[in-house]
């Protein structure tokens, strides 16, 4: 009989802590559509994305902050905003939340996409300025890029011409 009770009193309590620390987090993210529990707006989104978003900031403004399941999205809507965003305070933005997967794929943020803004990610980003995206080099990979894009227009035109995938009424 106790175990029962302990049991839903625990849940009881997490519940109302989950709720207050919402509560408070709520106050000072930029408005947005209120989420559901668990869930957050994954019911609220259309299958038309970018027209849900544009609503969105036609009615909260151009800072949205939107939850994806228990992952917080802070969504910018307008340019001017998003040049501030993505190149004036890049450095306070930079570091990023990775989940266990991201964070076994990035190999812990060792790569140029996941890593933390810091010594390695500067050197990381000017190897790759230099080496990979200069135009020389660009210039120099660009038939083996036409010809990854050739192979891959082939291979979706022989995938969708394939007598499996025609409808049936053969048009």
């Amino acid at each position: 009989m106790a175990l029962p009770l302990l049991i839903l009193t625990l849940t009881f309590a997490s519940i109302l802590l989950a709720h207050h620390l919402f509560q408070k987090l709520r106050f000072k993210l930029p408005p947005g559509p209120r989420p559901w529990p668990i869930v957050g707006n994954l019911y609220d989104i259309k299958p038309v994305r970018f027209r849900c978003f544009s609503e969105w900031s036609q009615a909260y403004g151009p800072i949205i902050s939107v939850w994806f399941g228990s992952t917080l999205n802070v969504i910018v809507s307008n340019s001017e905003l998003a040049k501030e965003v993505l190149k004036e305070n890049d450095q306070q933005l930079a570091d990023r939340h990775r989940s266990r997967s991201a964070a076994k794929f990035s190999r812990e943020g060792k790569d140029l996409i996941w890593a933390d803004y810091g010594p390695h990610y500067v050197k990381v980003r000017k190897v790759c300025t230099l080496e990979l995206f200069s135009p020389k080099r660009l210039e120099a990979l660009r038939p083996i890029r036409e010809d990854e894009v050739t192979a891959m227009v082939e291979s979706v035109f022989k995938d969708c011409t394939s007598p499996g995938n025609l409808p049936p009424n053969g048009t």
